[in-house]
């Protein structure tokens, strides 16, 4: 199919031949098929990917240097489908990339474009519970451990027997961790360490954020610096009008919280307030939310510049 759509599109016969990529992170070729591609003169990689994929035209820039480095050849993504915005942005970039049926910008043959898309068909996946995030974050932060007692594990997130036992039950189903006893304790293994880890189980993670509210505090306590106003501070984001502020959902502060609209109050004190379905504080480091957190937190915002400065951030992040 994709041999007949540039046959047709460039008036060139196209052989394709699937092959192994190897000597790269596993993100970067676990979920992905390889092709080498040849028209006419003109021979070049293709990377397949998945809609699965939580892409960043950052990421995937960075990632083509290394794709091109390690073929030799120039590179282009394939997409099932594409977004007008996902379109622009890889362009902005400079990324080569196919899209059948009228997608096509590979600058080392051609280009064809058209302001026509079809719709993305979502596929459900399966969501990790609060508690499993709290857990798949506690493994992931304490990554110089190859296991984890279970029974200590739900001590230092305050998790029940029922809750730490659901929550490693799914990471297991979502192959994140295998499980191994050794007398009365049951120790948690992970299966990937670091950014392996978190690219491994993205799709799986949820928003931390229940609900937002706008309000004036009086108190840093309980409550730690998220969304862009953090971002701001590790990129090159303008900080946003009012700071944005994450707390726990079930604190007692929650509850003293004055919820202002600030379209109609003219209270410059106002801060953004995200309620979280977990603790913010299990995770924060220096009075700021965790990278990845953070990131989910952030996974609903269209502004392509926040994306990019988020994914920079997180390739930068020492694991």
């Amino acid at each position: 199919m994709l041999e007949d759509a540039l046959k047709n599109a460039f008036g060139i016969n196209c052989r394709l031949e699937q092959i192994k990529m190897s000597g790269l992170p596993l993100y970067m070729t676990s979920e992905r098929a390889f092709y080498n591609a040849v028209m006419g003169e003109v021979s070049f990689m293709i990377v397949t990917i998945s809609d699965k994929e939580k892409f960043g035209a950052v990421a995937l820039k960075k990632q083509l240097v290394q794709y091109i480095e390690k073929s030799s050849l120039n590179v282009a993504y394939y997409f099932d489908s594409l977004t007008r915005v996902q379109r622009d942005a890889l362009i902005s970039k400079e990324i080569p990339f196919v899209s059948l049926p009228d997608q096509i910008y590979m600058p080392f043959l051609g280009v064809m474009l058209s302001n026509s898309f079809k719709k993305k068909m979502t596929v459900a996946t399966d969501k990790m519970m609060p508690a499993t995030q709290c857990l798949f974050l506690y493994l992931l932060y304490h990554s110089d451990n190859d296991s984890f007692i279970k029974m200590w594990a739900a001590e230092d997130l305050g998790l029940t027997k029922t809750s730490i036992t659901r929550a490693s039950e799914q990471l297991k189903r979502m192959g994140l961790i295998r499980e191994e006893r050794s007398g009365k304790e049951i120790r948690m293994i992970p299966l990937f360490k670091g950014y392996e880890l978190f690219e491994t189980a993205k799709d799986h993670l949820i928003n931390p954020i229940q609900k937002v509210l706008h309000a004036e505090i009086t108190t840093d306590k309980e409550f730690f610096i998220a969304g862009e106003t953090m971002l701001s501070r590790y990129s090159m984001l303008a900080a946003p009008g009012e700071n944005t502020y994450a707390i726990y959902k079930g604190s007692e502060i929650v509850s003293v919280l004055k919820d202002m609209d600030t379209r109609w109050q003219d209270n410059t004190k106002a801060s953004r307030i995200e309620l979280w379905k977990y603790d913010p504080g299990l995770f924060a480091l220096n009075g700021e939310v965790d990278p990845v957190s953070l990131a989910m937190s952030l996974s609903d915002n269209a502004d392509e510049r926040v994306e990019g400065e988020l994914q920079s951030f997180l390739e930068e992040y020492r694991w």
